[in-house]
């Protein structure tokens, strides 16, 4: 009788399934991990962007302050998802979201689109725009200007 010999190329059934199963407990920690990671991520952008926004019209605001007041503005572009702000009638910043690297957020505003401060730094009337996540939309910002004041507010959309 020829001895039966056992050849060493390959892997066995209980190594196969314990690889797999190793694999798949990691892929269950990790995942999780990601998509919190990602989400702080989106967060921040968020953030971010409404922070660049605020100083974008505190500046136009001081300017006001300064005398310049009817020739500075801020306009919102709903259609193109970007920011005007002109500085003595002349257009001097054009902000596009995605252009800026926030491509995944867009604005939503029912009805104002301008924004104007008067000498005395108050706002033309009150300005908000809600600014969200295209990808997850509970994240959600709104940005407001009230009016009189002209103090900028920045809250949660729950």
């Amino acid at each position: 009788m020829a001895a039966c010999s056992r050849s060493s190329a390959g892997f066995t059934m209980v190594e196969l399934l314990a690889y797999i199963s190793i694999y798949l407990l990691l892929l269950t920690l990790v995942v999780p991990c990601v998509k919190s990671i990602t989400a702080a991520g989106s967060r921040l952008e968020l953030e971010g962007f409404c922070q660049r926004l605020a100083a974008d019209i505190s500046a136009l605001q001081q300017d006001s302050l300064w005398g310049n007041s009817l020739q500075n503005k801020f306009t919102l572009d709903l259609n193109g998802q970007s920011y005007n702000i002109y500085r003595g009638g002349q257009l001097q910043k054009t902000v596009r979201l995605a252009e800026a690297g926030q491509g995944q957020l867009y604005f939503y505003s029912p009805n104002t689109w301008q924004l104007r401060f008067s000498d005395e730094g108050a706002p033309n009337g009150y300005f908000y725009v809600l600014i969200k996540n295209r990808q997850q939309p509970q994240l959600a910002k709104k940005f407001e200007v009230q009016p009189v004041t002209g103090r900028i507010v920045i809250s949660d959309i729950k």
